[in-house]
């Protein structure tokens, strides 16, 4: 595990440096959306902002920040603009996942690369099942050593700004064959890190980019599709098992992917304030019969604006204490089978008040918010993405609902 070393006064100028970075994010983030492609010049500033080194211990000669150091940074870069932030949410997942499970030679090294600027990302879900399935993709032995892999990932998450590639892949025979027993199929899936270069049209060495995304919202993070077409990885590349190893440090996905979520929060109602506090109809007469009617007190949207104030502190508490209680150690005291379902409640539970957020403001604010291109409609958009990183909500209940179903469970 990583070990965090930066005291909460020293965490404090780089929180400036997140507020400094949102605003910039806040900027170029419509422009971004429109035309769908990823925010280029959000690499430079967020680079030069040192704010990439924050979850890297100091003895790699990162900046020593903790899981909740880094959450709290997300949400007040997702305030500005969550699509652009969700690209170096990647970053910042794969930091926390590969360096718990990398050996510590290999941590001196790669993230060493990542105190120095360097961007890392990890792309993992294949078409076919997404985050549970098994890869598909290969990782073929080389007679010279290392392994040469075969496949295509759907979800490359700020590929077109990385210098680092994390994946998982499924270890072969030596004629590329994967295991037909279940178990050694699940032994011989692996995680593996390399460099990541491409030139200017994604072509690089046995890999290139496919640019695909084209999606609902979340526009600006560059989802690309990766093919490995024989991407030569050294034996030094290979990091752990998949299954048994990076399912033990999830905590840096999801509540990463929470953090993302909680800062849209504070964006919507923020932007919900603004609007309604100066709104105002003039006469009415309907449901609502006066002279002059000033939306901000009208009682729905009074009630309204309280809810979502409610919901938004509601998420921060969760999402910091249950971040707060991991670097506690607390969670040893839940059931392992339920660590990382438990952990997750926390971006469940703030994917759900998000969505509900966006809806409501939209309601309230009227029909000026469907209109294309405003941040409600954006917003909207955008908070959709929170039903599908892992675990969602189905997921997760029934994660909870096996385990307690389980007989020898119940004789307890």
């Amino acid at each position: 595990m990583l070990k965090p070393d930066m005291t909460d006064e020293e965490f404090q100028p780089h929180f400036e440096k997140a507020r400094q970075v949102s605003e910039f994010f806040r900027k170029i983030g419509p422009e971004y959306d429109e035309k769908n492609t990823f925010a280029y010049p959000s690499i430079k500033v967020f680079k030069d902002s040192g704010l990439g080194a924050l979850p890297v211990p100091k003895e790699f000669g990162g900046l020593g920040g903790s899981l909740l150091h880094a959450s709290k940074v997300i949400s007040e870069l997702s305030k500005g603009d969550s699509a652009i932030t969700l690209a170096y949410n990647m970053h910042y997942i794969m930091v926390g996942i590969a360096g718990s499970l990398m050996s510590e030679e290999q941590n001196k090294y790669w993230l060493g690369r990542v105190a120095d600027g360097e961007l890392i990302f990890g792309p993992f879900s294949e078409q076919r099942a997404g985050f549970s399935g098994l890869a598909d993709m290969k990782a073929v032995p080389q007679p010279e050593g290392g392994w040469r892999l075969y496949g295509k990932k759907t979800w490359g998450t700020l590929c077109e700004a990385a210098d680092i590639i994390t994946t998982n892949a499924t270890i072969t025979d030596a004629e590329g064959n994967l295991p037909e027993d279940f178990q050694e199929r699940v032994n011989a899936e692996s995680f593996f890190i390399g460099d990541f270069k491409v030139d200017e049209n994604g072509q690089g060495d046995g890999i290139r980019i496919e640019k695909t995304w084209n999606a609902l919202g979340m526009h600006a993070t560059g989802t690309q599709t990766i093919h490995f077409e024989g991407y030569y990885v050294p034996a030094e590349g290979f990091i752990c098992e998949w299954r048994t190893g990076a399912f033990g440090v999830l905590e840096w996905a999801s509540l990463m992917f929470a953090s993302i979520y909680l800062g849209m929060q504070y964006r919507v109602l923020e932007e919900s304030r603004a609007v309604l506090s100066k709104k105002t109809l003039g006469a009415t007469f309907g449901a609502i019969v006066a002279q002059d009617t000033k939306v901000a007190s009208v009682g729905h949207i009074i009630d309204g604006i309280g809810d979502m104030a409610s919901r938004v502190e509601i998420s921060r508490r969760v999402l910091y204490q249950t971040c707060q209680e991991l670097l506690d150690g607390k969670d040893d005291e839940w059931p392992l089978e339920l660590r990382f379902p438990y952990i997750g409640l926390a971006k469940t539970f703030i994917a759900d008040n998000v969505l509900h957020m966006t809806r409501h403001a939209m309601s309230m604010v009227g029909g000026s918010s469907f209109r294309k291109g405003t941040i409600f409609e954006r917003l909207y958009r955008d908070a959709a993405a929170s039903m599908f990183q892992p675990l969602n909500g189905d997921q997760s209940r029934t994660y909870i609902g096996e385990f307690l179903l389980q007989p020898e469970e119940l004789a307890d």
